[in-house]
């Protein structure tokens, strides 16, 4: 009985854990942006320095990630700093 009750207790944690209850999950993969560093209100600045979202999407920079999560109610994160990985070339099913 003991043991029943300890296992249903742990799945119950499980379950209730944060990172259980996003649908798709990816949000809370990669690095959390540092928001606090900026000020939104004021807009980011006009400097290159791409970070890839775990949206994949390429943003020029934290900040414009930080603005779009903001203005969108998301919580993307940085999935790498620098571009995306690009698309695999499509491969050429023409032959001659």
């Amino acid at each position: 009985m003991k043991a029943t009750g300890v296992f249903l207790l742990l799945c119950l944690a499980l379950c209730s854990y944060p990172g259980n209850t996003e649908p798709d999950g990816a949000a809370h993969t990669g690095t959390e942006a540092a928001c606090g560093n900026y000020d939104l209100k004021k807009g980011c600045a006009k400097i290159f320095d791409p970070v890839c979202g775990t949206d994949n999407i390429l943003y020029s920079n934290e900040c414009l990630l930080c603005f779009q999560n903001l203005q969108r109610n998301t919580n993307v994160h940085i999935k790498k700093r620098g571009k995306c990985q690009e698309p695999s070339p499509r491969s050429d099913s023409t032959q001659n």
